[in-house]
């Protein structure tokens, strides 16, 4: 497995473990009737994710045997294919997100918005992996 998948893989189940258990917390918190803020949540939730990203980024470069060069165009091609296709993503969940302001209040509105950036990031990363695992 590349270093650059390895390294997809680790953003990608970080991110998903991370923002899953900041939208449950917070789906709880809306269902019990208690709308949380989200700037306490969400700063939390960033701190983990950078801490968690860099600290297995590091374990895993520590245990790396193979040196990390320039990438080659078919790397280059899988990051840019899989960078646009997230871009369409986050560009129709950014619409729905927006949608969220007629039916919903404000702090609604933003975690929809960080959903859509955490859902952009999960295609980004998922493509990623899907290109290295593609044959050629």
């Amino acid at each position: 497995m590349a270093l650059r998948e390895k390294s997809a893989w680790i953003s990608f189940w970080t991110t998903l473990v991370v923002y899953g258990a900041y939208f449950a917390y917070i789906g709880r918190a809306a269902a019990a009737g208690r709308p949380e803020g989200f700037a306490g949540p969400l700063t939390t939730c960033i701190f983990v994710l950078v801490v968690l990203q860099v600290g297995l980024q590091i374990v895993m470069a520590a245990f790396n045997r193979e040196p990390r060069g320039p990438q080659d165009e078919r790397e280059r091609l899988i990051d840019l294919t899989a960078s646009t296709r997230a871009f369409y993503v986050l560009q129709v969940a950014a619409m729905g997100a927006a949608v969220t302001v007629y039916f919903f209040d404000k702090a609604l509105m933003a975690n929809a918005v960080i959903l859509a950036l955490a859902v952009s990031e999960l295609a980004r990363h998922g493509g990623i992996i899907l290109g290295y695992r593609r044959p050629c």
